[in-house]
């Protein structure tokens, strides 16, 4: 990719609109003609379906919503990233759900051990 498309690529990803469509991680344009034709040089379908990552997507298993959360809930087990619903969850005294293996293994790769926390 060249430097440009790479600028247009970052654009993107700060002003369009995240959500979950059919479970799945999505960006789209909204109806907003500057991101249509943005996601139409990149050559992304609107919606553009996000893959699961670090940072990104919540590490709560099964959930696919965008992370809003990093590092606060359930700390004394790991920096966890999570959605708001999550957040939200944690902050009403919910225990711990399970998280996601690529979480997991970021987190014990933190430690000398590589374990987590107990």
């Amino acid at each position: 990719m060249n430097k440009y498309k790479d600028a247009l690529e970052g654009m993107v990803w700060q002003f369009g609109y995240k959500g979950v469509k059919g479970g799945e991680s999505i960006i789209w344009c909204g109806g907003l003609s500057a991101l249509e034709e943005a996601f139409e040089v990149l050559g992304w379908e609107d919606p553009h379906y996000v893959e699961d990552c670090d940072g990104v997507i919540c590490d709560v298993t099964g959930c696919a919503e965008w992370v809003s959360s990093q590092g606060i809930v359930w700390s004394e087990k790991g920096y966890w990233c999570v959605c708001s619903v999550h957040s939200q969850a944690y902050r009403e005294g919910a225990p711990q759900p399970e998280m996601k293996k690529r979480a997991i293994n970021r987190e014990a790769s933190r430690s000398d051990d590589g374990q987590l926390p107990l």
